[in-house]
């Protein structure tokens, strides 16, 4: 159902009063608390009416404008719509002027952008150029990485044959000197077999007619004491065993055999040895059996002699080191210090390449004293 005449009107009035109050409100705004309005307010208000284009809906606003024109005079009126006018020139103008400015932005943008396309275009061309001449050479470089792989895998396979080749002829060698060496090893004597193998660290028996002493010899690898106080089968027994020094080598024929023992007051062991300091004993009894595992031998005595254990730094003849005579300088040290220091010598000579036989045991004629007895191999 539709408004009535009365509603209508109403609406009117309603509408006028917010626009009269809207007029008011810029009224006030202009007067700014102003309650007189002099010639020169109202030339301000006039201007700045003009300029932002105020625009009075009701009659309370138009009353408002007409105050203003009739206080103003017309000079002032038309100085201000000249300056209004100059203004809105002035923004023409300006407006204009952005326009042209605008256009030759554009302009220049567009011809930038043309340039830019070009540029970027012809660097993307460039950088395609050098991606495929980057790409050859890549390809030249990994064929070159693989035609040296595989040179390097054909050395390797080289140098692999060529140390299997050489690890088979070391083999092949080494089966060959083996079996040379079984060939041509000594074999234990028949009467060692039962001793050794009850104990293989025997090494041969000494015995000498006149004297008590006919006993096994033995070795301990890497230890000329262990023997010093333990009998055949390894027990405790002060009277000990014979002892070939661990650093000789039945097998080797340049060289001397050294044999230790006590010198026991009952005349076991090595207790009987110092009969040897008689040279009419020596002369009556001058033959030394020592038979090793591999061999029998007979030594004739050439000479005894009282030594001692030297200490580290003395520099004096040890002939308990005299076992390598492979050289005939080494030789000829250890004779002529057995011919000066010998008590006596039997006239029996000793010429390079010579193994002797050397016994040495205790004697206290001084602190750490030793009698020796020294004995060539007799040559069959």
């Amino acid at each position: 159902m539709g408004k009535t005449t009365f509603e209508k009107k109403l609406q009117i009035y309603n509408d006028e009063d917010d626009k009269m109050e809207t007029d008011m409100q810029m009224i006030r705004l202009l007067m700014k608390g102003n309650a007189q309005l002099t010639e020169k307010l109202a030339v301000q208000l006039y201007y700045r009416i003009l300029k932002e284009n105020i625009q009075f809906e009701t009659s309370v606003g138009l009353d408002f404008l007409d105050r203003i024109m009739d206080t103003m005079s017309e000079r002032q009126i038309k100085r201000i719509r000249s300056k209004i006018g100059e203004e809105r020139r002035r923004i023409a103008n300006r407006e204009r002027f952005s326009r042209t400015n605008k256009g030759m932005v554009v302009f220049i943008f567009s011809a930038v952008f043309v340039v830019c396309v070009i540029y970027l275009n012809w660097n993307i061309l460039l950088d395609m150029k050098t991606n495929y001449d980057a790409y050859q050479l890549q390809e030249r470089m990994v064929e070159a990485e693989r035609a040296a792989r595989i040179e390097d895998l054909w050395k390797e396979k080289q140098a692999q044959e060529a140390v299997l080749k050489r690890i088979q002829e070391e083999q092949i060698a080494l089966a060959q000197a083996a079996a040379y060496e079984q060939e041509h090893k000594p074999q234990l004597l028949s009467k060692f077999k039962e001793l050794y193998a009850e104990n293989p660290d025997i090494r041969g028996w000494l015995k000498i007619d006149g004297m008590k002493i006919d006993y096994p010899v033995m070795t301990r690898s890497g230890d000329n004491d262990y023997y010093l106080d333990k009998n055949f089968d390894g027990k405790k027994d002060k009277n000990g065993l014979l002892i070939l020094d661990y650093r000789c080598d039945l097998m080797s024929g340049a060289q001397n055999f050294i044999i230790y023992g006590h010198n026991m007051s009952s005349g076991v062991m090595f207790g009987t040895l110092k009969n040897y300091k008689s040279k009419d004993f020596c002369e009556k009894h001058p033959i030394i059996q020592f038979d090793s595992l591999y061999e029998e031998a007979e030594y004739k005595v050439v000479a005894a002699m009282l030594s001692e254990v030297a200490y580290a730094d003395e520099d004096v003849f040890r002939y308990y080191d005299a076992i390598d005579m492979s050289t005939e300088e080494s030789f000829n040290a250890f004779y002529e210090n057995i011919s000066e220091k010998a008590l006596y010598t039997t006239g029996e000579t000793l010429s390079f390449g010579d193994s002797c036989l050397i016994l040495s045991t205790c004697d206290r004629y001084k602190e750490d004293g030793r009698f020796v007895v020294i004995a060539k191999k007799i040559q069959k």
